[in-house]
């Protein structure tokens, strides 16, 4: 008789140790953090610093206005050309003179950014000028510019249109 409340004592104390050790396992796990997933509140301060950052770059540069308008004059030639041809030009200077007058440059020294896709016949374009300082007006710009990356996607003359680059396809 010994033998059996011996034996019913171990397996009480063994059923125990196991019910104890699954509810601290438990507890242990509901502990553990969770992936931070960033509050509603969070996200909307780190928008708002993006966009204090943005605002004070975007105040360096008075000559910025002048490069959107020029890439917006440019992308109205491109359109032009493809409404004739049913492609875009391979490079800018095309579109001289029956398209556009003049094709600004980004400096005397640097074209606006242009890429097109595909190599042959193209049908895309990629157009964009760095905007190195700006200016306050812009801000509306950057919102509604495109911000692709057409080097990634292969274009030809690809380049990368994240802000500072104001770029439109």
């Amino acid at each position: 008789m010994e033998t059996k409340k011996l034996v019913a004592l171990i397996g009480g104390i063994v059923f125990l140790l196991i019910a104890l050790g699954i509810i601290v396992g438990t507890s242990t796990r509901q502990k553990q953090k969770q992936p931070a997933v960033p509050s509603v509140q969070m996200q909307a301060e780190i928008h708002q610093k993006e966009l204090a950052e943005t605002k004070r770059l975007l105040a360096m540069d008075v000559s910025d206005p002048s490069h959107v308008n020029n890439i917006k004059y440019i992308q109205a030639g491109l359109e032009r050309y493809y409404a004739d041809k049913q492609l875009y030009p391979k490079k800018l200077d095309d579109l001289k003179p029956l398209y556009l007058r003049v094709v600004p440059k980004y400096s005397s020294e640097k074209n606006y950014l242009y890429a097109y896709y595909p190599k042959d016949k193209p049908k895309s374009y990629h157009l964009g000028a760095p905007l190195g300082g700006r200016n306050p007006s812009d801000v509306k710009a950057f919102a509604e510019d495109a911000d692709f990356n057409s080097e990634k996607a292969g274009y030809v003359g690809g380049f990368a249109g994240a802000d500072p680059v104001y770029d439109l396809k």
